[in-house]
């Protein structure tokens, strides 16, 4: 008695031109995967104030600013203790931590740059500034 041969259900190997339809083919699992990445994708891409530096980078813009301002350290020194104690925060920070707190920071950024921006309006007697300020007031 001989035994009937089954159809193997793998998928082909690559370069294997053997099984033309496995390779072109999706599992509903590889599917919704990647439907979930680029949604993800989507809305990280929108969040200006989603950190996207890693460690590092933060850490090599500490060492530039330090470079910089130890070229003048006596007018710098405080500065100095201060950024390499930010260095330090980071160094010893994890990357989930450091992803939220400078998020936070560059939200702060933002909203301190917009209003500095209407703080140097109003000192200057432009209208815009006090456009703003009478819809925040209207909208709290």
């Amino acid at each position: 008695m001989t035994k009937k041969k089954s159809r193997s259900k793998r998928p082909a190997k690559e370069g294997n031109t053997a099984a033309p339809d496995s390779s072109t083919k999706r599992s509903a699992t590889e599917n919704k995967s990647s439907a979930t990445k680029k949604s993800t994708k989507k809305v990280q891409g929108t969040d200006p104030e989603r950190l996207a530096l890693s460690k590092n980078d933060i850490l090599e813009f500490c060492d530039r600013v330090l470079k910089r301002w130890q070229q003048d350290p006596i007018p710098n020194a405080r500065n100095i203790a201060a950024m390499i104690a930010v260095r330090t925060g980071v160094l010893f920070s994890d990357e989930i931590s450091l992803q939220a707190i400078w998020s936070e920071i560059i939200s702060w950024v933002y909203q301190m740059l917009y209003e500095n921006a209407q703080a140097q309006a109003r000192q200057e007697n432009q209208e815009w500034a006090d456009t703003f300020a009478k819809i925040k007031n209207d909208v709290a």
